[in-house]
């Protein structure tokens, strides 16, 4: 599992993000989907945190840090969901469907708020997608490879059970610590069809991230071996 250039993955997703808001404002007068900005600097948050639970991770260890280390990561768990959420922020396309149609056929409106969702909904996954792999790389180093991944499925499919209390029962990440009567919601969600979103968009986290994953490490190849040498890389 390769280590990732903290610095310049910093600075891509800044300027990505700086981009995205810079076509958004350009198209303003298109459309109305002010709340993407807000969505994208919810997305931040998870990324955000996991960089300063790696920051931690690398120095000495101590008993301080590692307290800080786990209430890091269980803010981190918290916000995650956020980054993968502005996927579902396609739904207004359907919403506000018949606003687009002109004489007949699709406006290019309905293209120019297709694309800034997509923008994004690309920089939420980006920025989760790097954000569990820098949790993952932490619980690798601290255990093994089978307990990275095992975390980081867990992690999808919590993710998936984030999206259905956010987009479905509207509730925030700090909900979960501010709202009252969270638990009487919490078993509102115990039935079939939540299940099955769940694990539907956590199993679609899941392919995103794994995707994420072999880019980073396979496709690259090693610095130590060719592709037609025999010396297995492990990732």
């Amino acid at each position: 599992m390769k280590t990732l250039n903290h610095w310049y993955l910093h600075l891509f997703l800044i300027l990505l993000s700086l981009s995205t808001i810079g076509v958004y404002f350009l198209f303003k007068n298109q459309t109305y989907f002010e709340f993407l900005i807000w969505n994208l600097f919810l997305a931040w948050i998870p990324y955000i945190l996991s960089a300063a639970a790696y920051f931690i991770h690398t120095r000495k260890p101590t008993i301080l840090k590692k307290f800080i280390l786990i209430m890091i990561g269980l803010a981190w768990l918290l916000f995650l969901p956020n980054s993968p959420y502005v996927i579902t922020d396609f739904i207004h396309l359907t919403i506000l469907k018949d606003s687009y149609v002109q004489k007949g056929t699709l406006s290019f409106k309905y293209w120019y708020d297709f694309f800034i969702i997509f923008l994004f909904a690309w920089n939420g996954l980006l920025l989760g997608c790097s954000s569990m792999y820098m949790i993952q790389k932490i619980w690798k180093e601290r255990f093994n490879h089978f307990v990275s991944w095992l975390i980081i499925a867990l992690t999808a499919l919590l993710s998936g059970y984030g999206i259905l209390l956010g987009r479905e029962y509207r509730l925030n990440s700090w909900d979960a610590l501010l709202k009252s009567g969270i638990l009487d919601i919490l078993r509102n969600t115990l039935h079939l069809e939540a299940f099955v979103f769940c694990f539907l968009v956590g199993f679609v986290i899941m392919t995103v991230y794994v995707t994420f994953y072999v880019l980073v490490n396979a496709i690259g190849g090693s610095r130590h071996s060719g592709p037609y040498t025999n010396e297995k890389i492990r990732i």
